[in-house]
């Protein structure tokens, strides 16, 4: 797979600059264009924090209720429309595809946001391998991390969470994991844009946003 190369100030002045242009690649990928590029779908997925989404918390969380509650269908148009406010949220359009495949709702829906999961893991395991802050994958959003620990790597428990340093200054998220199959835990590292030391401390002791 081609590394993929993240550059924020690029992206902020295509946001800034060209948001019609960056409006239809969220469109396609809302559509699940299946001729979209990982490279456009990492333009918009990295762009997302100059688009100016914000998360509809309140609402995931009576979706999640729901959820729970077996409702599925409710959850899942309640889902979709969160995912307005938040598209490339792994976590998300998981949500939206399990309460589609559970509530046998649409099985086209459900298998297309199940690509869309996949691509944007492409995505991610595209800017780097995790194993040092150096090559660090790169995210928008805590949620991100957990969903690729999980998916990617089968950790079955987060030890800790913490913030890695160089020369004093933040360089990315520290996970230590321990993984299915082995014997000692390891670190996953994450370059999570836009998170202080603080906004991730706050997660970790929240655990999930949603």
């Amino acid at each position: 797979m081609e590394k993929i190369t993240v550059n924020y100030t690029t992206l902020k002045s295509f946001v800034d600059n060209d948001r019609s242009t960056y409006d239809d690649i969220v469109k396609r990928f809302a559509s699940g264009d299946a001729a979209l590029t990982l490279d456009q779908i990492a333009q918009a997925y990295y762009a997302t924090p100059f688009a100016g989404f914000v998360p509809l918390t309140a609402l995931v969380a009576t979706a999640n209720q729901l959820y729970r509650n077996r409702d599925y269908r409710v959850a899942y148009f309640m889902y979709l429309d969160a995912l307005e406010q938040d598209p490339f949220s792994l976590l998300l359009l998981k949500k939206a595809a399990n309460a589609s495949y559970l509530g046998a709702i649409d099985e086209a829906a459900t298998r297309q946001l199940r690509d869309k999961v996949k691509r944007l893991q492409e995505v991610i395991k595209a800017t780097g391998d995790g194993a040092t802050p150096d090559t660090a994958f790169k995210v928008t959003q805590v949620n991100d991390e957990y969903e690729i620990l999980y998916d990617i790597f089968h950790v079955k428990d987060v030890i800790s969470q913490s913030v890695a340093r160089r020369d004093g200054a933040q360089v990315c998220d520290e996970m230590t994991v321990m993984i299915l199959g082995d014997t000692a835990p390891r670190k996953v590292y994450f370059d999570v844009y836009g998170e202080t030391e603080a906004d991730m401390q706050d997660f970790f002791n929240r655990k999930k946003t949603y």
